[in-house]
């Protein structure tokens, strides 16, 4: 990869800032300095942690990601880390992070319908075939394709041993049978990451992963309607889905491993989760607020759970910014860094959703008007969603425990 090129080759850090500096000033709008949170001022919309827009907004921010993406790739910094023979600019990956802080003080469209790029490239590059290698990873950084994970099914969330999606050897590749659930962008995607079955052999040899074009007849998109009264997420039904042979990801077998590995790619950035949001929650600002605006700052046991909450944000605020840089991609596999902070993500906002709770009483389930109070609802009905999504917290313990910690697999001694 990118980051293993000779450094005396590569442009320096201060040139490339300005450089970057320089392209940005000339295509976007300055942001906005946040201002503090302030309670009663400004929308009402609480802290949303799905994104549920109606489907014309969708497609108009898309399409709005899709054209500054390639904007960003023709000048150079669409690909920063990827490699040159690829498309990529073949930069390290502390360019990429520089241009990442750069950018963030500009008025960008969203790419949040694009953040399987840098999860799903790495590993198409190693474990796809040549074709693949050669168009998609380039393509999803042009923003011409947006990706998904078709892994979860009704009976096989985290226990993907149980995955009853079956792909059958076809002449020329292989046709796929089954449901999976709770599948991101998938209403939006070109392509998905699809893990099914390949023989009824115990053990993980028994699974394979393939690319899948989402746009062919056989796969079917229904949204999934949420307690929370959006539809973030969706099944996707395959009907005899057609994959080429050489949308193969891997060995025939493989499949285990390849999606281990975007898993262990996808929590590595999880965990800062709202710790860089401008909601006013992870610093703690909203949430002291809402505590004085409801009389309880003299409560001691809501004070108590509220510096629980501030600094269990903090601690992971910490641990995100010192230890993603630390852990490079060769490392994911035992570093503690991507795992402990998905788990500190579900545990601080437990505390917030509780807090909430606890201060809010019967304001948190009907909308009378008051500013600041049925708003939490989203958090609140949104929250457990976070305890399921890459991996539940029981399976990131087991994690830990084994790749960490070392410590042997359920059923083993010594």
């Amino acid at each position: 990869m990118a980051d293993t090129a000779d450094a005396g080759n590569q442009e320096s850090l201060e040139a490339f800032v300005e450089r970057a500096t320089a392209f940005l000033d000339e295509h976007l709008a300055k942001r906005q300095a946040r201002t503090a949170f302030e309670w009663g001022v400004g929308e009402d919309s609480g802290v949303k942690l799905w994104e549920e827009p109606d489907s014309e907004e969708e497609r108009v921010r898309l399409d709005d990601a899709r054209r500054w993406r390639r904007v960003r790739f023709d000048a150079g910094f669409g690909w920063i880390d990827g490699p040159v023979e690829h498309g990529g600019a073949g930069l390290s990956g502390k360019h990429l992070r520089a241009y990442r802080r750069v950018e963030a003080g500009y008025e960008t469209p969203s790419d949040t319908y694009f953040k399987l790029d840098h999860v799903l490239g790495p590993v198409l590059l190693a474990r796809a075939t040549e074709s693949v290698r050669t168009t998609i990873p380039v393509r999803m950084q042009q923003g011409e394709l947006v990706a998904c994970e078709l892994f979860s099914e009704p009976d096989a969330g985290s226990d993907m041993f149980s995955a009853r999606t079956r792909a059958t050897r076809v002449d020329g590749g292989w046709k796929l049978n089954g449901q999976k659930v709770w599948t991101s962008d998938a209403h939006l995607a070109d392509i998905g990451v699809v893990f099914t079955r390949t023989s009824n052999e115990p053990g993980r040899r028994a699974f394979t992963a393939f690319v899948l074009d989402m746009h062919q007849e056989g796969v079917e998109v229904v949204p999934l309607r949420q307690m929370t009264g959006g539809a973030a997420f969706n099944e996707v039904y395959l009907d005899d889905a057609f994959v080429p042979d050489e949308y193969l990801l891997g060995e025939v077998g493989q499949g285990w491993d390849v999606v281990s590995e975007i898993l262990a790619r996808e929590r590595a950035g999880i965990g800062s989760g709202l710790s860089r949001s401008g909601s006013g929650l992870a610093n703690g600002s909203r949430l002291i607020a809402l505590v004085r605006e409801m009389g309880k700052q003299d409560d001691p046991l809501v004070r108590q759970q509220l510096v629980k909450t501030m600094t269990g944000f903090w601690a992971t605020r910490q641990l995100t910014s010192n230890g993603s840089d630390k852990g490079g991609a060769k490392a994911y596999r035992s570093d503690p860094t991507p795992l402990a902070s998905k788990l500190a993500l579900s545990f601080n906002l437990r505390r917030a959703a509780n807090l909430a709770t606890q201060v809010l009483g019967p304001k948190l389930a009907a909308d009378n008007g008051e500013w600041g109070t049925f708003s939490w609802n989203s958090l609140v009905l949104g929250e457990p969603g976070v305890h399921i999504f890459a991996g539940t917290d029981e399976i990131v313990r087991n994690s830990l425990a084994e790749k960490v910690l070392g410590q042997p697999r359920d059923g083993r001694r010594g």
